[in-house]
């Protein structure tokens, strides 16, 4: 069945609003190529709710790996930023 565009915005909508309510501090790692999470829908995530920390990876798709340093290291640094900071 095909999808409408007025349901397909109530449920943007109602993810958003699920969205908004995290409290937890939240990483949010993007492939720059990603064809699933857009730049600017990346980027309002990091604007409200928890207010992502958005780090992108030039050259990656959709999922970054968490093989490359870079990718480790952003993760390694977020985590221990939060242990240093406690709860959000």
């Amino acid at each position: 069945r095909a999808l409408t565009q007025e349901s397909a915005a109530a449920g943007e909508a109602a993810l958003w609003q699920l969205y908004d309510q995290i409290q937890a501090r939240t990483l949010l790692l993007r492939g720059a190529q990603s064809d699933l999470l857009s730049r600017q829908t990346a980027q309002a995530m990091g604007q409200r709710g928890p207010k992502a920390r958005l780090v992108e990876f030039e050259g990656v798709g959709h999922a970054p790996t968490l093989v490359a340093a870079d990718q480790v290291a952003a993760v390694q640094s977020f985590l221990l930023d939060a242990e240093t900071k406690g709860p959000a």
